[in-house]
């Protein structure tokens, strides 16, 4: 088991005298205590169970003085001592989490990456090698541990936060949150009110992944639309037909003006574009007819009676 002390502080008038309603000070704690838990999980999986335990506390606005706890599990004893690298101690679980990195250069945490970051996506993020990677937002370049981007990418841990900074902003009188002490090396994290919105989920982005494939490929003519906004319909010998946007304009002038009377059962070897988009929560496909390389006419029905 390893063990990490380190202090919240609730500041503003109503706490001068270090005094706060248990009503605001338990949901804060407990919304923290899970913060903690998720980011346990996140990193050491079910290797390792984290807690969240008050400790003490002292005047001056509300400070608790908390204390984590990781603790190996039993049956993974073993295997911590033997490699106590695959594991993520107490310490290193809060330095993840608080760390300011007043020093430049220095790492900073994962709350002082969100209060940088104010609720957007960071606009680059590239990894340096060196189990530190380069985030950049608005012009501005800092450093993270890489296992601080795991959290930033890890939902229930986002999640987890963004409760805690809905509880804090439900505190009258709180004007910000600090998170750890100041030391001769570095700042405590402050969280101002105006910070609170940050601790978000940002929403999916809007822009999907585009996936482009060209191929040729004969296919039978169910249906001719002449008409624009209406896509013609086509079997590639699958089980169902598909609708495509004919593009090639020179075959469909030639098709209106009756130089060309496409049929059902009529084949055209064609050069499709196949456009696969993924968005957070859709899959879709649009076929294109760039080309029409051959048209072929199908068998027509004989009148023989």
């Amino acid at each position: 088991m390893t063990k990490s002390r380190f202090e919240i502080a609730f500041e503003g008038d109503p706490f001068d005298d270090g005094e706060i309603d248990v009503r605001d000070l338990a949901p804060t704690l407990l919304a923290f205590g899970n913060v903690v838990q998720q980011a346990n999980r996140a990193l050491n999986g079910d290797r390792a169970d984290a807690r969240l335990k008050v400790a003490a506390t002292e005047k001056g606005s509300f400070v608790a003085a908390l204390t984590v706890d990781v603790a190996w599990l039993i049956d993974m004893l073993d295997s911590v001592s033997a490699h106590p690298d695959r594991v993520v101690a107490a310490d290193q679980l809060m330095d993840l989490l608080i760390k300011a990195g007043t020093i430049i250069g220095a790492p900073v945490g994962l709350f002082a990456t969100l209060k940088k970051l104010k609720g957007k996506r960071p606009e680059k993020v590239e990894p340096k090698g060196d189990g530190t990677t380069e985030i950049t937002i608005n012009q501005t370049t800092f450093i993270v541990d890489d296992q601080t981007v795991d959290l930033l990418q890890d939902l229930p841990t986002r999640e987890a936060i963004e409760n805690l900074g809905q509880k804090a902003r439900r505190v009258d009188g709180l004007e910000r949150l600090r998170i750890g002490s100041d030391e001769p090396d570095h700042k405590a994290v402050r969280l101002e009110r105006d910070d609170f919105p940050s601790l978000s989920v940002p929403p999916e982005t809007d822009e999907p992944d585009v996936e482009v494939t060209r191929r040729d490929a004969w296919l039978k003519i169910v249906s001719v639309h002449f008409r624009d906004g209406y896509k013609w319909r086509f079997s590639d010998g699958g089980e169902r037909p598909f609708t495509a946007e004919m593009e090639d304009t020179d075959f469909q002038n030639k098709v209106q003006e009756g130089y060309i009377a496409p049929n059902a059962n009529d084949a055209i070897r064609c050069r499709l574009r196949e456009e696969q988009s993924l968005s957070a929560s859709n899959l879709s496909k649009i076929v294109y007819v760039e080309e029409v390389l051959e048209h072929r006419p199908g068998a027509r029905q004989l009148n023989l009676l």
